[in-house]
């Protein structure tokens, strides 16, 4: 891989998505050290694009910047998370609530192709892919509603609920796929209820 200045831009993504996969896979986790040099060494680039791309992490509010100590993957105290799935829960019960009444036949398919490819990233055990999908996911239900004030919500709460892998880990019940979400099928139960007509339960459908 090589920097030059065409493609700084391009690589700055890269070391993006690098960074981003390796939070949700659980690689780095909450608390750990984002090294720019390290990185760079690692992908023989100079630091300007990793720079870059740590930049727009802290941003999304995925990193956290030290000033003299570098930088980290965002962590949160337990009472925090606490809120935070609590907010969560709220969020999407009210997301759903409204979805089921304005969510068209385009978003419903938009949201079965997603379920499909996030049960193709479980039967390749490609985690970090199910977690960016189970993302896309929510933040899609959240997005039909049309309700700016949930997408503001939302947006807030996202960067730390992926950095604490409080959307979509199907290790926390012991890394197996029985703990998978997908596993037990709530997404897809709940565009199945939605189908049917049944749309107004389908925040009681666990949609997690």
């Amino acid at each position: 891989m090589t920097d030059t200045g065409i493609n700084r831009g391009l690589l700055s993504d890269q070391v993006y998505d690098l960074i981003l996969t390796s939070i949700l896979d659980g690689t780095r986790a909450p608390g750990s050290r984002v090294v720019e040099s390290e990185l760079a060494r690692q992908l023989s680039i100079s630091q300007a694009p990793v720079r870059e791309a740590v930049k727009r992490l802290v941003h999304a509010g995925l990193v956290v910047s030290v000033p003299r100590h570098g930088s980290y993957v965002t962590e949160i105290s337990p009472e925090e998370f606490a809120v935070a799935r609590q907010m969560r829960a709220s969020i999407e019960a009210a997301g759903a609530r409204i979805a089921v009444t304005t969510a068209n036949a385009t978003v419903l398919a938009r949201l079965r192709a997603i379920v499909t490819r996030m049960q193709a990233a479980v039967d390749a055990d490609d985690w970090a892919a199910f977690r960016k999908l189970d993302v896309e996911f929510h933040r899609s239900v959240i997005a039909s509603t049309g309700v700016s004030v949930l997408a503001r919500l939302w947006d807030t709460l996202e960067p730390m609920l992926i950095s604490q892998r409080a959307i979509g880990d199907p290790l926390l019940s012991g890394g197996s796929r029985a703990g998978c979400p997908l596993a037990r099928r709530p997404h897809r139960r709940a565009h199945e209820r939605r189908s049917r007509g049944r749309g107004e339960r389908l925040h009681r459908a666990r949609i997690r």
